[in-house]
């Protein structure tokens, strides 16, 4: 993918190009935004342009390191992630990240070092990596990504330049042409209470279980670590703990995406209850379906239905078990 190709956020590519072709890189980024906005296909895309043999500041996608790149087989760009279902970046995976970054370039140009959910380093590894920051190495641009800035040490903030990853316009959820049927019914039904609760919560498990298993397969295709065959069994393990922490990191992400669209949904009954414009409704084509439900509903009982979902939220970030969060959440909505 070049920058032209980077359409869904147009302005953060044609900044970065112009930047490339003026010689004016900063030696460190900070990409913020929120899931799915693009920031490592803009990662990837910056340093192919950095390292591409055949283009001057794009990426060919047909050259020996842009292929590398793709591939995340290139011996000079250096990906860091999250490395463990508890989605923290220890800091032994920081300090093995100073010294490849610190090393020769085997065969690039530039070295890119790029940390995925930097908003996972813990203080030990935070401060480490600040070491690295404040002294970067010769000929290397270092890419932070987070949808969480204000987690990360204000010291790091202040050494990146900030690009801002809005979230891409009309940017539909996948999961909406299923919930919102689903929601819809909970909210408008005759029968309220205890039982449509427990049909709605076995319905967003049965989503999340085949979420999760789409994303398993998908990473496991991806990333295809049987091809290796004569993989040190230590470099095997610890590509294969990459795995499941990416596989865990993309799922934490489709959840939010289906709770999300709950929310939405939600928003929208309050938005009724408050005789909004119809412009302002998420889901244009529910519209009936949201002012019925909302006329069962006044200003306290609609913000209640939002503030149970804010729990439920709440609760998974604290890392309460996936079900008893959704279940302690779905019967505050069906009590409103």
């Amino acid at each position: 993918m070049s920058f032209d190709d980077q359409r869904k956020q147009r302005a953060v590519a044609d900044q970065l190009h112009r930047s490339l072709k003026n010689g004016r890189l900063a030696h460190g980024y900070l990409f913020i935004g929120p899931r799915g906005a693009g920031k490592e296909p803009m990662a990837r895309t910056l340093a192919k342009a950095l390292n591409c043999l055949k283009k001057n500041h794009d990426s060919c996608d047909r050259c020996d390191s842009c292929r590398r790149i793709d591939e995340n087989l290139h011996p000079d760009v250096y990906w860091v992630r999250p490395e463990s279902k508890s989605r923290r970046i220890a800091v032994d995976q920081i300090r093995e990240f100073e010294r490849a970054v610190n090393l020769k370039p085997t065969m690039a140009r530039v070295k890119i070092g790029v940390i995925v959910d930097a908003d996972c380093m813990g203080e030990e590894a935070s401060n480490a990596f600040l070491k690295t920051l404040e002294e970067p190495p010769a000929q290397t641009v270092i890419l932070l990504l987070t949808a969480q800035p204000q987690r990360l040490l204000p010291t790091i903030v202040s050494r990146c330049l900030r690009i801002p990853f809005g979230a891409t316009e009309r940017m539909e959820s996948p999961y909406r042409a299923r919930l919102v049927p689903l929601l819809s019914e909970f909210s408008t039904g005759e029968q309220r209470g205890i039982v449509p609760a427990y049909q709605l919560l076995a319905e967003l498990n049965a989503l999340l279980q085949e979420t999760r298993t789409e994303i398993r397969a998908r990473v496991e295709a991806e990333l295809d670590l049987d091809r290796y065959e004569e993989l040190d069994p230590k470099v095997r393990e610890r590509l294969e703990t990459q795995m499941e922490a990416r596989i865990e990191g993309e799922y934490r992400a489709a959840r939010e995406q289906v709770l999300e669209e709950i929310y939405a949904w939600f928003g929208d009954l309050l938005l009724c209850v408050e005789g909004a414009e119809e412009s302002l409704i998420t889901h244009p084509d529910q519209v009936n379906a949201a002012r019925r439900a909302a006329v069962k509903l006044d200003y306290l009982s609609a913000t209640h239905n939002l503030e149970a979902i804010e729990r439920i939220r709440d609760s998974l970030t604290r890392n309460v078990p996936e079900m008893l969060a959704l279940e302690v959440g779905l019967l505050k909505l069906a009590a409103t």
